[in-house]
């Protein structure tokens, strides 16, 4: 395909879909929003996991407990993340990014004032934050003179993962939503394939930045906001669905950027929904 069209082609879906009737209900929505109560309540720890039992001497032979032991004191990261420091740092951004998305949001101490609200109140619960650590497999490849080159690494890497219970209130009807999301950091490998001058031998020259506990912290504020505008789209493409026409079809799920104040069509940056009461 020529350079121009395959520059064109994306350019030209984004410009139909902003003339879509989702597109003009998503301008709509950020226009006149409804007044969103936001009941946030925080988890009260964080659950951590190392799942590198391949890389402990004589791991299959312990009973659970010891493997238990193992898996913590062999970890680079779960033994060293504060439970505290982790969640604050998620928290303080998760809230402070709902407020910039005009949220009207409460904590517990200010549970009385948010029952008073209606009608669109919330009750937001991050009843899960984990962290998991593992070795990830990854492998770069070149072909030189009709021979394939690999180099293989095992990387450090962790996911974070989060389940949010969305509840509505001053309803008949009990609806209960559970949105989840998850997120991963790794070292990051920086090479390349090249021919020695020398030796006329293919060599793999490289770089590794280290995942480290600060960057691990850094992902929890960052995922905080992340996952607060994941929410916003959450409660935007809701609205577009309930006014769309019956029949319309599947919508385009869009994501809000609030600094350019633009729509996107997204497929996996978005909360996954796990159930529904």
């Amino acid at each position: 395909m020529n350079r121009a069209i395959r520059f064109l082609f994306p350019l030209w879906l984004l410009l139909l879909s902003s003339c879509s009737p989702e597109y003009k209900l998503a301008q709509e929505f950020r226009k006149s929003p409804p007044r969103f109560n936001l009941l946030v309540l925080a988890p009260d720890f964080l659950y951590k996991y190392n799942h590198k039992g391949e890389l402990v001497d004589g791991f299959t032979g312990m009973d659970e407990q010891q493997q238990d032991s193992a898996l913590f004191w062999s970890s680079d990261f779960i033994r060293e993340i504060s439970d505290s420091v982790f969640l604050e740092r998620y928290m303080n951004q998760f809230l402070e990014e709902l407020r910039l998305l005009h949220f009207t949001v409460y904590l517990e101490p200010g549970v009385d004032s948010f029952l008073m609200q209606q009608p669109q109140s919330y009750v937001v619960n991050v009843i899960q934050l984990q962290v998991d650590e593992y070795a990830y497999p990854y492998e770069e490849e070149e072909s030189f003179y009709d021979t394939l080159f690999i180099k293989h690494f095992t990387l450090n890497a962790v996911d974070v993962s989060v389940w949010i219970e969305l509840s509505k209130l001053n309803t008949s009807q009990r609806t209960g939503t559970v949105l989840y999301s998850s997120h991963m950091a790794s070292d990051e490998v920086s090479g390349s394939f090249g021919l020695d001058p020398y030796s006329f031998m293919v060599q793999y020259r490289y770089k590794i930045d280290s995942l480290a506990l600060e960057k691990i912290y850094d992902m929890a504020g960052y995922l905080g906001r992340i996952h607060a505008s994941y929410l916003y789209d959450f409660f935007l493409n809701r609205y577009i669905a309930f006014h769309l026409p019956a029949g319309y079809g599947t919508p385009v799920y869009y994501h809000y950027n609030r600094f350019s104040r633009s729509f996107i069509p997204v497929e996996d940056d978005r909360f996954e929904l796990l159930d529904m009461k």
